[in-house]
């Protein structure tokens, strides 16, 4: 099989008619230059160059091979320039793996602020930091923190819980229990129509332990649906409370379709961008790290 080096030799030496102008052009010593041409003229079974004085002059054989490689060796060309220089696609294509819920309710909003050639692939948890770890993917974008040899974890922002209400209800009496009698705030809470993400209704407990001092509130969702961002649009054609993550709540809040009650925010747990320790390019993932903080 013919070593593609050999032919773009042949073909550095062909235009120079020169082996020492051919080694300085492409970086490669002269006795080497030879050894290709030497090498390329036995596989052939052809002498393609013959030596001069002053450089070299080739062979009709050589006048031949050359006119059957020049379109397919400038295509090469231009193919290795595309991929080696600084604006090379390749080069400024950034995939990021993220769960379709956080896409939906974070992603989204910045997704051509990213970059030129942006690639977004969904997966849990787990899945996103092995892909990440093992190269398939550049960076990860997942709820929690991790570090380990092949990864580096950027922390992006806290993420918090925040009690969230169809237009509909009327809160002010909610507010001037929850400050004067906080059981009878809690009993107003408990008497109305609730969805929630999970039959666990886990954000539903820690809000309750936090805001109530009680881990296990009397109350049974009565939609569930298993997906936070669906939820939240569910709600908008009905009638309810549920708990949310603030920064998904926001975008029903922005749009007027739900509101957040005026309580303090629970902390719930950090969102982090990871990347792959060595494939991840350094000034990329900064800025990438700074528009997500700053979304």
């Amino acid at each position: 099989m013919i070593n593609l080096e050999w032919l773009r030799t042949f073909r550095t030496v062909y235009k120079t008619k020169s082996l020492s102008k051919a080694s300085e052009l492409i970086n490669i010593s002269q006795p080497t230059i030879s050894q290709h041409i030497a090498t390329l003229e036995a596989h052939i079974g052809q002498k393609l160059f013959i030596r001069k004085s002053k450089g070299v002059i080739e062979t009709d054989e050589g006048r031949m091979l050359n006119n059957m490689l020049s379109g397919a060796m400038t295509t090469l060309e231009e193919v290795e320039h595309q991929i080696t220089s600084k604006s090379s696609h390749l080069k400024c294509t950034i995939t990021i793996g993220i769960s379709e819920h956080l896409y939906k309710t974070f992603l989204c909003r910045l997704f051509f602020d990213l970059g030129t050639y942006v690639h977004i692939a969904f997966g849990n948890i787990k899945s996103l930091i092995k892909d990440v770890e093992e190269g398939r993917l550049l960076y990860a974008i997942i709820p929690g923190e991790t570090n380990t040899f092949d990864l580096i974890c950027h922390p992006l922002f806290n993420q918090h819980l925040v009690l969230v209400a169809t237009n509909d209800i009327d809160l002010n009496p909610f507010k001037t229990l929850y400050q004067s009698n906080p059981k009878a705030a809690e009993h107003f809470l408990t008497d109305q129509i609730w969805f929630a993400h999970d039959t666990n209704s886990n954000y539903i407990k820690l809000f309750w332990m936090n805001m109530f001092n009680r881990n296990r509130p009397s109350i049974v969702p009565n939609y569930v649906v298993p997906n936070e961002f669906e939820v939240l649009q569910q709600m908008c054609k009905g009638s309810g409370l549920c708990v949310s993550l603030k920064h998904t709540a926001d975008l029903f809040v922005q749009d007027g379709l739900l509101q957040i009650i005026d309580l303090p925010p629970i902390y719930f747990r950090p969102l982090s961008l990871i990347s792959n320790t060595h494939r991840a390019r350094k000034e990329v993932t900064e800025n990438i790290v700074a528009m997500l903080t700053e979304r």
